[in-house]
């Protein structure tokens, strides 16, 4: 792979710096994944001793056990072995006031906020930076001609815009299982060209696998990249496909082995046990997913907190797809795989008992998985010869960094009497103080008032601070690119090709 230019290493600092910067409160979902975790530390699945401090639980012959998907937990595991060594080391409580110093007084969950941010820290973020990085790569190769600040404009509207952001700082799965299964995506795209074309098509499959065992549903774009690799490989079809599964493979026995341990069968998942009854209807269909209905996409894309509210420049993503499959002679198979994943994923979403996955979160969470694949389109958005469509598009996109943002500062959290945009009741509050009311829980701490000692109503500021100043310069840079004649809108992707005997071989 390429060197990181100057420019990329610009864009994964604001990144980084955003998506470290506040740790968000322990919730209901981060607990039970945490419970697995120490569970698993301890040579089990059972999750008994701390099963009172969450109501996302299974219960399976007198036991409880968390229901979350097993991955993100396994990749914590060694993470917690290591704070445990630090707890021996430092003496138990030498290190519980060292937690305790780095949390604000009277914030609930101490020491599982911070725990828990340090396993995100480890777990997610690099993954996150990883993707974003690749985006950034991906849209230089589709485009060459968006080199400089349309393409960095683009990969921050999807990093910072939408709702991978919000979701990358919290120990969630979904923005974990994002960032690999689009990683798949590149890898298998880069191969189409390279001489190492198995090793990529193999670390693929290692990617896609883990992706479908940290985020189960996301097995359905697992299965569109089998259908992309099927597409595009040729010659060598079965054998691609092979080494897809092959890579695959490990996170199939991991998750066969979990449930064997848990539920005394590789074949039973721990959402057939999930308990309570708020959660019945998991117990429908294919594990509470059923047939798309119209009020899963209107819930989960349009209002009240649909994705749209959040990243109204997704409008734009239709535009896009549009363009990029009319961009050649012939459908490119990255643009139909793309058209694939922003209809199937979402109705697979629309088709779920509980299509928000809570009715306290900022958005539909459930969707995060497919936002990379949708965003990518973007790149034939952001040079549209139209003046209107690129000034609406650079509006809209500056609307979603600052609501993402304030997702951030709210500690991913808005509870459900809210309004759709709750300025006087949740936003200005936040701002003007930099405490969030009460009644929305708890305040996130963050880097600056906890290593800095910055005053909490100022410290909130740092990274907003940076996003204004990344947004101006982006967008001076892009009005100074040259306006895109009528003539060219129709501008062709470029097309992988194998190295010639001239050229370096990819890598």
């Amino acid at each position: 792979m390429a060197r990181v230019t100057v420019a990329e290493w610009w864009l994964l600092g604001l990144v980084a710096l955003c998506y470290c910067y506040f740790l968000s409160p322990a919730n209901t979902n981060s607990i039970s994944r945490y419970d697995m975790v120490w569970a698993l530390a301890h040579g089990t699945a059972i999750i008994d001793p701390n099963a009172a401090n969450t109501i996302d639980v299974s219960f399976y012959h007198g036991h409880y056990y968390s229901p979350r998907s097993v991955g993100l937990s396994l990749l914590a595991v060694p993470v917690l072995l290591v704070v445990r060594l630090a707890e021996t080391v430092l003496g138990r409580q030498n290190f519980l006031l060292l937690a305790a110093q780095l949390v604000p007084a009277g914030m609930g969950h101490e020491r599982l906020t911070i725990e828990i941010a340090v396993f995100n820290l480890i777990c997610v973020v690099p993954a996150a930076l990883a993707a974003v990085l690749v985006f950034h790569r991906f849209v230089l190769r589709l485009r060459p001609a968006l080199r400089g600040a349309p393409a960095l404009f683009v990969t921050g509207a999807f990093a910072l815009g939408t709702l991978f952001f919000p979701f990358a700082t919290v120990f969630f799965s979904h923005a974990l299982g994002a960032a690999l299964l689009f990683i798949a995506f590149y890898l298998l795209y880069r191969a189409r060209a390279s001489s190492h074309a198995a090793l990529l098509v193999f670390v693929a499959g290692l990617c896609a696998g883990l992706g479908v065992l940290t985020e189960y549903p996301a097995a359905l774009l697992a299965a569109l990249l089998a259908g992309y690799l099927w597409l595009t490989a040729s010659g060598q079809r079965l054998q691609l496909l092979a080494l897809f599964g092959a890579g695959a493979l490990p996170a199939v026995l991991a998750l066969g082995w979990y449930d064997w341990l848990a539920f005394d069968n590789p074949f039973h998942v721990s959402y057939e046990y999930v308990a309570g009854n708020q959660f019945a209807g998991q117990h429908s269909g294919l594990f509470g997913i059923t047939f798309p209905r119209l009020s899963g996409y209107a819930q989960t894309l349009l209002w009240p907190r649909g994705l749209l509210v959040e990243s109204p420049f997704l409008i734009f993503v239709p535009l896009g797809l549009y363009r990029w499959l009319r961009a050649g002679a012939r459908p490119s198979p990255e643009a139909l795989l793309c058209v694939a994943a922003c209809v199937v994923y979402p109705s697979l979403v629309a088709s779920y008992f509980l299509p928000m996955a809570g009715e306290n979160l900022p958005g539909p969470r459930l969707l995060v998985p497919v936002l990379p694949f949708a965003c990518l389109a973007l790149a034939w958005v952001v040079d549209d010869a139209r003046r209107w469509v690129r000034a609406l598009f650079a509006a809209l996109t500056c609307f979603g960094v600052l609501v993402s943002f304030l997702y951030i500062a709210t500690g991913v959290r808005e509870y459900h009497t809210y309004a759709t945009y709750p300025l006087t009741d949740l936003y200005w509050p936040v701002l003007s103080t930099g405490y969030v009311p009460h009644t929305n829980g708890d305040t996130p701490p963050n880097l600056g008032s906890l290593f800095l000692h910055l005053p909490q109503g100022v410290s909130i500021y740092v990274p907003l601070i940076a996003l204004v100043v990344a947004l101006v310069w982006a967008l001076r840079a892009w009005l100074r690119t040259p306006e895109p004649q009528a003539a060219d809108t129709a501008v062709q992707s470029v097309e992988p090709r194998a190295p010639t005997q001239t050229e370096p071989k990819a890598t």
